[in-house]
């Protein structure tokens, strides 16, 4: 167990959950619909990587085999919904890189021999998360041994299971995709250098440095009304700026919620069962049985020291009889009655050792365990050292090479039959149990100070709406989304019911997730299918009812000019201003080239800035102000600068001084650095560049 438990975490498996029946569903049903082929490419199409198609069945095979490895990986039978979203998105992750880098590989001959495997695994040149493996490692020395790794193959088939070597195989995968991404890498860092004109010009630039005077004449200083802005005005700024109004699909949307709370009449409902229900559980024998029977919460066996619970509760409880009952009282929208169930004196932690043998993997079987067990406790009582049993014995991996040790630690961090034989004992106990995990023999080494504690049996019945009260929400949601079946009358319908009005803006067609919603996917969905201003059906998610309208679309590639016609005229605007502002201090420069005296004429101040680099992100008071970084570093000491169009408006600058960075400047450090940096991108931006000119089309969301 210990074994692979150690390959798993450094394998890095992918997780993954198994695509609901609703799926297939859906795929069989679109198919009979328009008469193609299961395997049509345009129904069952995924993904496309450089116009090679991916079928969906071969990406829920992948999730399929992810989540099995989640499981075994795991001991887990299911996986939740979060971690299902993990899972699909590292499956996707994976499969969009293969058949991205394939390519790449075959086309440079890049490959993986079975040899070189054997050399990574246990060879000459094993890899080191191969070394980092405890259970490959000498006990006694504490360093790698390549005969445990030989020994754990030949012996991998021994496991009935079959666990073994799927896992093994699933970590060869992993470490073979990575030696394969390794050397593409290697290779395109083998042809980048920095050159020393490269590493001499930037180490002048960072110490060159300039202090000037400016003044500056802000954008805001023109009135808007003297601009005058033509459509032939936005649509040139337009085509000249195109790539900066390059967009992905998204879509906005605007919609209610209606909320399904209890009622009054459910409030009654909860408290009359509650009142009615007191008389038998003050006098059941049986309160385990009795509240997982009848209440909403499972009984819960944690023992409590004074003042760990509310006040009141904490007051009854420490000064009652056991039997006696507190209530009925209402906490967190939920009716509870509390019964003193049991009270005992126990310690806050506990220090223990143990050996542990585990049952029969393949029948769950622990009479072997059991026998072997009872054998060890009879030679640890006649003098045998409970150190070097363990060691030798113990299936727990984690404590076998420490004698069993377990050291101290507090109630409840472990599972609950171990937990109460350390807890309920006394010091120098030995003690049986058995767990999951099989048979312990658990040794008391000692105990704090025990106090005296207790257990409360909790019976509650919360709140919760009925569905006679869900009918109606139901029915007022309905009726809006009938009635209201524009995106006008859905305006107008919000305003004079006072409805409360939501707003999702810039949802992604794989998106998952809108604040305030739980679960939200198909909501999603319906954004890209539907038209603007449609208004959709209702939607259930938990407690809400939700209808919504679609009020942006907004499609892959580059804004239409209608779409960003605002955003254009700011920027024309701004445009228009920095050349009336431009205009307007030329004229005035033809005569004059003081930076005083133009200052003055033009009613503005002049001000310094010092230590100033073409590097230098910003100025203080001035933000971000790359032209004037540039005009800076360029200009030569007491030269008027042209007017410089920046963010904040136009400038007028002077350099006062320059420090000059030293001849003898080595560049042997710089240039050490900007090779370093230049190689250390190549792992991320190599796969980007790749994808990108891949041309990949995610279908997911007909899926999903």
């Amino acid at each position: 167990m210990a074994t692979l438990q150690h390959i798993r975490n450094k394998a890095g498996v992918l997780v993954a959950v198994v695509i609901a029946l609703a799926l297939l569903a859906f795929i069989l049903g679109d198919m009979l619909k328009s008469g193609r082929s299961l395997f049509s490419n345009s129904q069952n199409e995924i993904a496309q990587v450089a116009g090679k198609s991916i079928p969906v069945q071969l990406y829920q095979q992948n999730v399929e085999e992810a989540t099995e490895n989640y499981k075994r990986n795991t001991n887990q039978s299911a996986v939740d919904e979060e971690t299902s979203e993990k899972i699909r998105q590292q499956t996707w992750d994976q499969l969009i890189r293969n058949y991205v880098m394939k390519k790449e590989y075959s086309e440079i001959g890049i490959s993986l021999s079975s040899d070189e495997l054997f050399d990574m695994v246990q060879g000459n040149n094993i890899l080191p998360q191969i070394k980092e493996i405890p259970i490959f490692q000498n006990k006694t020395t504490g360093r790698f041994d390549r005969s445990l790794v030989i020994e754990f193959l030949k012996n991998i088939d021994r496991d009935p299971t079959g666990k073994a070597r799927q896992s093994w195989l699933a970590f060869e995968k992993v470490i073979s995709q990575n030696r394969l991404n390794d050397k593409y890498n290697n290779l395109i860092k083998k042809g980048l250098y920095v050159t020393n004109q490269e590493a001499k010009v930037e180490s002048q630039e960072k110490n060159y440095t300039t202090d000037f005077d400016y003044f500056l004449l802000r954008y805001n200083s023109v009135n808007d009304s003297s601009i005058t802005i033509t459509d032939d005005d936005i649509s040139n700024y337009y085509n000249e700026h195109l790539n900066n109004f390059k967009q992905k699909a998204s879509r906005d949307i605007e919609y209610v919620t209606f909320d399904v709370v209890a009622s009054k009449k459910d409030k009654q409902l909860a408290q009359k069962w509650i009142d009615d229900i007191i008389y038998d559980f003050t006098n059941t024998d049986d309160d385990v049985q009795f509240v997982n029977l009848n209440a909403d919460s499972h009984f819960n066996d944690i023992y409590y020291k004074e003042k760990e619970l509310p006040a009141k509760i904490d007051s009854f409880a420490f000064h009652s009889k056991v039997g006696n009952v507190y209530g009925p009282y209402l906490e967190d929208e939920t009716f509870k009655i509390a019964k003193l169930s049991k009270i005992a004196y126990l310690p806050d932690s506990v220090e223990a050792r143990h050996i542990l043998i585990a049952s029969d993997q393949k029948t769950g079987d622990f009479k072997k365990a059991e026998a072997l067990v009872d054998s060890l406790k009879t030679l640890i009582k006649h003098g045998k050292s409970f150190t070097d049993l363990a060691k030798k014995y113990s299936a727990d991996q984690g404590s076998a090479d420490k004698g069993g040790d377990l050291g101290w630690f507090k109630e409840n961090t472990m599972v609950k039959a171990f937990n109460d034989s350390c807890f309920f004992a006394k010091k120098n106990d030995l003690v049986t149990v058995k767990t999951k995990y099989g048979v312990h023999l658990i040794e008391i080494l000692d105990q704090s100070k025990k106090y005296q504690k207790v257990q409360l049996a909790i019976l509650d019945r919360k709140i919760e709406p009925s569905s006679e009260t869900y009918q109606r929400i139901y029915s007022q949601a309905s009726k809006f989304a009938g009635i209201n079946n524009t995106q006008e009358k859905f305006e107008k319908a919000i305003e004079k019911q006072n409805l409360t009005k939501k707003v999702a803006n810039n949802l992604r067609e794989n998106d998952k997730k809108i604040s305030g919603l739980n679960s939200p996917r198909e909501l999603v969905r319906w954004a890209f299918k539907a038209e603007k201003g449609n208004v959709s059906s209702i939607f259930e998610f938990d407690n809400k009812f939700v209808v919504a309208t679609l009020t942006g679309v907004r499609e892959d590639g580059y804004a239409p000019i209608d779409q960003v016609k605002s955003e254009l005229e700011v920027d024309v605007k701004r445009e228009k201003k920095a050349n009336k502002l431009i205009k307007k201090i030329n004229n005035l420069i033809k005569n004059n080239t003081n930076i005083n005296t133009l200052a003055k004429e033009l009613n503005t101040e002049v001000k310094s800035s010092e230590n100033v680099k073409f590097s230098s992100i910003g100025m203080p008071g001035l933000g971000v102000e790359p032209n004037l970084n540039a005009a800076a570093v360029t200009l030569q000491k007491d030269q008027l600068s042209k007017p410089i169009k920046g963010n904040n408006g136009v400038y007028v600058i002077v350099v006062q001084s320059i420090t000059e960075p030293d001849k003898n400047l080595d560049i042997n450090k710089e240039k050490t650095s900007l090779t370093y940096n230049l190689l250390r991108q190549i792992d991320y931006q190599a796969y980007e560049a790749l994808k990108e000119s891949s041309n990949i089309k995610d279908h997911r969301s007909k899926f999903y």
